[in-house]
C-alpha cells in the first residue's frame, strides 16, 4: 500500500465517524507532502475524540513513510488546499445535461458597427 492509498484508507475512516466534518486531501509532489484540510475548525477544537483520532493518521503516517509529510490543516490556515484530490462531505452538483444548448437572438442587426466615445482625428487636405 501506498501513503495515497493509506490516506485515501484513514480518511474515508475518519469521515464515516465524523461524518460532521468535511474533508479535502491534496499531494504536492515538490514538497513530497500530503496535505489535509477539515472543516470546521470549531468541530474539533474541544473534540478530543478526534484529536486523538487525527493523532493516530499522523503517527502511524509518519512511521511508515518517514520520507514524505503529512499536514492537517483548517479554516483560514496558512497553508491552503489548492487542488484537491479527493473530498469527503461536499456535496457534488449533478447536471440533468452535460451539454448546454444556448440559443441567441440578434435584433437589430446592421452592417456597420459604431464605436461610442471614439473620436476622429483624421485632418481633411
Amino acid at each position: 500500500m501506498n501513503s495515497r492509498q493509506f490516506l485515501e484508507t484513514k480518511l474515508n475512516e475518519l469521515h464515516s465517524r465524523f461524518n460532521e466534518v468535511q474533508i479535502r486531501y491534496e499531494y504536492r509532489a515538490n514538497t513530497n507532502s500530503h496535505i489535509i484540510e477539515v472543516i470546521p475548525l470549531s468541530f474539533f477544537e474541544d473534540n478530543e475524540e478526534y484529536m486523538n483520532v487525527e493523532a493516530g493518521i499522523e503517527e502511524e503516517f509518519e512511521s511508515s513513510f518517514p520520507n514524505e509529510n503529512i499536514l492537517f490543516v483548517s479554516e483560514d490556515s496558512l497553508t491552503e488546499i489548492k487542488s484537491p484530490i479527493l473530498e469527503w462531505g461536499y456535496e457534488l452538483i449533478k447536471f440533468d445535461n452535460e451539454v448546454f444548448n444556448l440559443e441567441f437572438v440578434v435584433e437589430g442587426f446592421s452592417e456597420c458597427v459604431e464605436f461610442q466615445d471614439s473620436n476622429n482625428y483624421a485632418l481633411a487636405a
